[in-house]
């Protein structure tokens, strides 16, 4: 590690001429071959690459020389070999430079004009590439400077280092492997594949594509196709996805989207918000709080030690908590909650609604299918059931009002805690209500069978459904 240090400090020293050392050497080099086929190649350092397409069939290298140092500078080469149908080969060589405490700088500027359709591999160290305008398959590498590339066809292969890489309007699948840099990626005709370490990552407007990075946010958006994210210690953005979304992220917040197919979302230790999936959605976070809203179908949600807030659900949802609450608001099918530490709300559920939960509250309104609740050490508090209720519950209260639709069973258990009933008015059950340590109370017409201070049978009504209410150290009230 020491030596590659040592290594980059020098060549920072002999590429950047200090303000007091003014370069005293330039000159020129031009050469012109005749393409005869095969591939393009440039081999430089030091100093700038430019590529663009010419008008004929002729490969022009024109290269500016400089150097502080008359002798070193004259010392540079650059080398074009004879055009041959397995292409041309461009090398810029330097001398040994023996450096005892002077202030010594040089550079190559290349500049290459070959015809559009020639494959191209361009490598650089210590400088720029920048190529534009060619049509046939190319790999660009470099480290420490930025690499441009715009408006190319055919496949393409671009790795960088210790600089940013650009790519606009590619033409066919393009490959980006960079680190200690940013990506910017607008408008690839094919498909995206993208590794970067150490720098965010931009695309806009690509085909199917596939983004890993790290230590760097990710900003996704427009892709005709499906979408694959994995990323660490950023945050996360993905919008418009015309098909499926697989995304993986760690440390970091997370913003999805408008994504047409299916999604699915793993985060820790940040928060995650959806807007408008198409068709399923799971998301699993630990430690970051979810926020969502429009799915097309079905979602199964996980999280842990923080709140879960999801509504417009197009289908069932299924949602695990830990340590935090849970909201879930208009579930177009059957919803199923499971927490602890947290309070479970649900309102406006087309399904069954059953919830699972311990040391926290429940509390649901306008269930059309009927409700089954489990938990303790919290109240329960139900209004606008359509359909069967079953209520376990632990030092807590449960109240049971606004009952809808046919006579449906109840049974309502809990301890150290008052149970509060409303019955409908055509409501017709066979009542079994018992309790220690207080009271039941009725202002309904109850057929009696047996009574006493801590106990009630009879039937209201028709008699037909059964009601079952149990306590220990509270009251009952039916009314």
């Amino acid at each position: 590690m020491l030596r590659i240090a040592k290594i980059f400090i020098a060549a920072l020293l002999l590429t950047a001429a200090p303000a007091f050392c003014e370069e005293r050497f330039e000159r020129t080099f031009n050469r012109t071959q005749t393409y005869q086929g095969g591939r393009i190649s440039i081999d430089h350092s030091f100093g700038s690459v430019s590529v663009r397409p010419g008008s004929g069939n002729n490969v022009s290298v024109h290269a500016v020389i400089r150097s502080s140092d008359a002798e070193l500078g004259k010392a540079i080469t650059v080398s074009v070999s004879n055009a041959s149908a397995s292409g041309i080969t461009i090398k810029t060589e330097y001398p040994e430079v023996h450096w005892h405490g002077g202030h010594i700088s040089y550079s190559v500027d290349l500049e290459v004009t070959m015809p559009a359709n020639a494959p191209l591999a361009a490598h650089n160290r210590f400088g720029s590439i920048d190529v534009n305008g060619i049509h046939a398959a190319g790999e660009i590498v470099n480290a420490q400077g930025s690499i441009t590339l715009r408006d190319s066809r055919g496949t393409q292969r671009v790795e960088n280092s210790f600089g940013s890489v650009s790519v606009e309007n590619s033409g066919g699948d393009t490959t980006v492997q960079n680190a200690n840099g940013s990506v910017r990626v607008v408008n690839v005709d094919g498909t995206l594949d993208i590794t970067n370490r150490f720098g965010s990552v931009n695309v806009n407007d690509t085909h199917g594509v596939t983004i890993r990075n790290g230590n760097g946010s990710v900003d996704l958006r427009n892709v005709a196709g499906n979408a694959v994210v994995v990323d660490s210690f950023a945050t996360v953005a993905v919008s418009n996805v015309t098909g499926d979304l697989d995304l993986n992220n760690q440390n970091g917040r997370v913003d999805v989207r408008d994504i047409k197919g299916r999604a699915s979302i793993k985060n820790s230790f940040g928060s995650t918000e959806f807007v408008n999936i198409g068709r399923d959605l799971t998301v699993t976070v630990n430690n970051g709080r979810i926020e969502g809203s429009h799915v097309g179908s079905g979602a199964t949600i996980t999280g842990s030690f923080n709140e879960i807030s999801v509504r417009d659900i197009g289908g069932p949802a299924r949602i695990t908590n830990a340590n935090g609450n849970v909201t879930a608001t208009d579930i177009r099918g059957n919803l199923n909650i499971d927490t602890r530490f947290g309070l479970a709300r649900a309102e406006l559920i087309k399904g069954t609604l059953d919830v699972d939960n311990a040391n926290g509250g429940v509390t649901a309104t306008d269930v059309s299918g009927g409700a089954r609740v489990h938990t303790s050490f919290g109240p329960v508090l139900l209004r606008t059931i359509a359909g069967r209720i079953s209520v376990d519950n632990a030092n807590g209260a449960i109240s049971i009002s606004d009952l809808r639709g046919a006579c449906a069973d109840i049974s309502l258990k809990t301890s150290f805690a008052s149970i509060k009933l409303d019955v409908p008015q055509n409501g017709g059950y066979h009542v079994d209500a018992r309790t220690s340590f207080g009271s039941i109370t009725t202002s309904v017409p109850i057929t009696m069978t047996s009574k006493s201070d801590n106990s009630l049978t009879g039937t209201i009504g028709s008699g037909t459904c059964r009601m079952q209410l149990q306590t220990a150290n509270g009251s009952i009230e039916i009314q």
